[in-house]
């Protein structure tokens, strides 16, 4: 999902403005402070359903004011050597119009990217970030070739085929320190979220976003930490938004789970928090079966109890361990995070990791995978 951004042009004039070369303070930018107070009036909204095209929604929507691709994967060495990812770039425009300017550097857009990798066998957590206006080519997005980049991080289609809708992609990102180097290819269907593709976030019309996920990926390629590079395998998620939207007024954030369940089902579920804490009616998800169908899980279809809780070093206290009960897909399950601290102290401060997942299905015992996203915990 990574709608934590979901009025993203808010956090990304944050980047733009701010003085890169001051240190961080000990206040963070906060997600409801940047998610309020912007004029969208000029963008497209996500208000009525609409028809899904592919390959040609999972190209740019420069219509709307804020987009992006989100990764995320569990990946396993040739060593037995545990690992997960996380990998997005996000899209925000200023103005929904481009200027004509003589200049090369010319662009009323800006990109974001956010990469972390879980050495979860070490126990060691890795994160970076990176930003750039559009001009130049510095960043952008393309669909024909589909390529979104952000410098040299990239996602690009292989030329390796097509796969239910979604051609073979290849993410990269690196730094001195970490680089992963993958090929993705769908092995289920997309799924619409929300409403036919029309995910609502609160009561105010227009407080969506347009939602589609491909819940399982087939994942291979290096994942390096240091100077040891890893071949890996494992299965990875996909989610793709676009919206021009922002919290309600008494929302304060949300918790996210996408699961990988051993006997190829997948679960999505999103609890929008109220300000008091109390789950906000607007919290939904989806079960996807093995064949690839899926239907709507509601917040009364989900029952989510926090078991422990995490400290991070600034202070902030994450929940860390949930029951989530489904009835009506005889579900209990426990959801671990593969270590606590998965924490990205970035612009924008967050919990995102990988978890484990142990419990029963349908009276048998059943195991998992997936992340977990934790924000407005400020």
């Amino acid at each position: 999902m990574k709608y934590f951004v979901f009025a993203g042009g808010l956090i990304f004039l944050f980047l733009a403005c701010r003085d890169q070369n001051k240190p961080r303070t000990d206040s963070p930018m906060t997600l409801t402070r940047a998610m309020s107070g912007s004029r969208a009036e000029d963008f497209d909204r996500a208000i009525q359903k609409r028809a899904f095209i592919f390959p040609g929604d999972h190209g740019p929507h420069t219509g709307f004011r804020t987009e992006w691709w989100y990764f995320t994967g569990n990946l396993l060495s040739q060593d037995n050597h545990k690992l997960s990812y996380q990998f997005t770039i996000f899209r925000t425009g200023l103005i929904n119009k481009t200027i004509r300017r003589a200049s090369h550097w010319n662009s009323s857009q800006i990109y974001m990217a956010h990469f972390a990798v879980s050495d979860i066998s070490a126990g060691e957590f890795y994160f970076a970030e990176r930003f750039s206006r559009e001009g130049n080519h510095l960043a952008g997005a393309q669909l024909n070739p589909l390529k979104i980049w952000l410098e040299n991080w990239h996602i690009i289609e292989t030329g390796q085929g097509d796969h239910f809708g979604l051609p073979a992609l290849g993410i990269r990102a690196e730094n001195d320190n970490l680089e992963i180097d993958l090929i993705l290819t769908a092995l289920k269907p997309h799924v619409l979220q929300g409403d036919q593709g029309l995910s609502q976030k609160g009561a105010q019309p227009g407080n969506a976003s347009y939602y589609y996920s491909y819940p399982r990926l087939k994942t291979g390629g290096i994942v390096r930490i240091g100077e040891v590079k890893h071949i890996v395998d494992g299965y990875s998620w996909f989610d793709r938004e676009w919206s021009t939207s922002a919290l309600d007024k008494d929302q304060q954030g949300w918790d996210w789970f996408s699961l990988q369940l051993e006997n190829n089902t997948e679960i999505m579920y999103y609890q929008m928090r109220k300000k008091d804490g109390t789950p906000d009616i607007y919290s939904k998800g989806i079960f996807v079966k093995p064949d690839g169908k899926s239907s709507l899980l509601t917040m009364s279809d989900v029952q989510l109890d926090v078991l422990d809780y995490w400290d991070s070093p600034s202070g902030i206290k994450y929940p860390s361990g949930w029951r989530m009960r489904i009835q009506s897909l005889s579900l209990d399950v426990t959801i671990i995070p593969a270590f606590k601290n998965q924490f990205l102290d970035l612009s924008i401060q967050y919990w995102e990791g990988a978890v484990n997942v142990n419990g029963t299905n349908n009276g048998s015992g059943i195991k998992g995978h997936g992340y977990v996203e934790l924000t407005g915990y400020q």
